[in-house]
């Protein structure tokens, strides 16, 4: 810790005389001038501190998340969080590694912490599809990735416990109240309104990149409406405050626009509604354990991503399903009108086959810096892969 507070105070002292004012030896007897530097410089160091333990405690900070939650003893459950994690992942356009984990809570929720670990709740795994889940976890990993735990456990420190934990001269007792905070925001992290509006963005980008159903996004947050209403916990600690979250309601209309625009516009909802090309083609129905806003959503996301592909083939029922092609689109209860819902959804297709959609999504530049900085390490011949790595809190010293 010494060494940081060394470095920061350089780089203060120097603005310090740049400005023509000596250094002051107390906070008590300095300018304002100097008072406002050596806030910078508190905050400085406080901000450096907590994004080298995100970097390096993963696996202490996992320790105490799994300890403060307790840790779901199942195989299955596990299997299922980490082939999720490993399908993002496999997008290319992940930087970091996180540790993943189930928690046995019934409640529907998880969390990214500091350190990169993401904790998915057993309820929530009760409560999602694949589809949905992943969505959940890829927006939980977009919080890790732009480190958004790091700016709020920094926010919870004030400027005055900042200054004195900077300026004080026992730098064990600085290391453990600073370790105590991040201990405490562990498994209690709370988003702001933009911060949540972020990961919803990039969430619904690695859903599609990974391969899952458009539909993922819009059907997790009915899900979580039905239950907790326009307060939901998802990002997901909202329970804790829910005026730092969107509206369920405002975060599903905001899916639906997404998968609009993934069609190339083709594929809309509207008023439970699916619509092709303008079209009504039908209203599914609830069946098991999805709810009929559930099915829309999804059914709707198979649309998508045939219109994302392009040059969708007509709508064909077998089986009591509908299909398009080789994509189950619908699956038929007995009271439904299949020949109906077929002819409505090909009058639709019929007016625009669609072309190939070509994505502008942001995770696109992270992607090729990703790539990039591989490239760079195999010339260097090394790995440049930013690890979540066993080890400690930064030490004092």
């Amino acid at each position: 810790m010494k060494n940081w507070k060394k470095k920061l105070t350089a780089a203060m002292l120097a603005v310090v005389c740049l400005t023509g004012a000596a250094a002051p030896v107390t906070v008590e007897a300095a300018t304002t001038t100097q008072k406002i530097l050596y806030g910078v410089a508190a905050l400085l160091f406080i901000s450096s501190y907590y994004t080298r333990m995100d970097d390096k405690a993963g696996m202490q900070l996992l320790d105490q998340c799994q300890q403060q939650t307790g840790v779901y003893e199942s195989a299955e459950a596990d299997n299922r969080v980490q082939s999720i994690y490993e399908n993002i992942r496999n997008t290319g356009a992940v930087e970091r590694n996180y540790n993943v984990y189930v928690s046995p809570s019934e409640d529907i929720n998880a969390f990214m912490s500091l350190g990169g670990v993401l904790c998915v709740n057993k309820g929530s795994l009760d409560a999602f599809d694949d589809d949905e889940l992943a969505y959940v976890m890829a927006h939980e990993i977009s919080h890790g990735e732009k480190r958004h735990s790091v700016n709020g456990v920094k926010k919870s420190i004030g400027l005055i416990t900042a200054l004195d934990i900077y300026l004080g001269s026992d730098a064990s007792y600085g290391e453990y109240l600073l370790g105590n905070i991040a201990a405490n925001y562990v498994s209690n992290a709370v988003f702001t309104k933009d911060q949540e509006k972020e990961a919803d963005d990039m969430g619904f980008q690695y859903l599609v990149e990974a391969g899952y159903n458009p539909g993922g996004g819009a059907a997790s947050m009915q899900v979580l409406k039905d239950k907790y209403g326009e307060s939901s916990p998802s990002g997901i600690k909202a329970v804790l405050a829910p005026g730092n979250h969107p509206k369920t309601s405002d975060r599903i209309n905001k899916n639906l626009k997404w998968m609009k625009q993934y069609s190339g516009g083709h594929v809309d909802v509207k008023d439970g509604w699916i619509v092709v090309n303008g079209e009504k083609a039908f209203q599914p129905s609830a069946a098991g354990r999805y709810t009929d806003k559930e099915r829309t959503f999804l059914t709707a996301g198979k649309l998508d991503r045939l219109y994302h592909t392009g040059h969708v083939p007509d709508a064909v029922i077998q089986d009591d399903t509908i299909y398009c092609g080789n994509t189950a689109v619908y699956s038929l209860s007995s009271a439904e009108d299949g020949k109906l819902y077929v002819a409505n959804l090909n009058k639709g297709i019929a007016k625009d086959r669609g072309e190939a959609v070509q994505s502008d999504f942001d995770i696109d530049s992270r992607r090729k810096k990703i790539e990039k900085k591989a490239k760079a390490g195999k010339q260097n011949g090394g790995s440049v892969e930013n690890e979540v790595q066993a080890g400690a809190i930064p030490e004092a010293g």
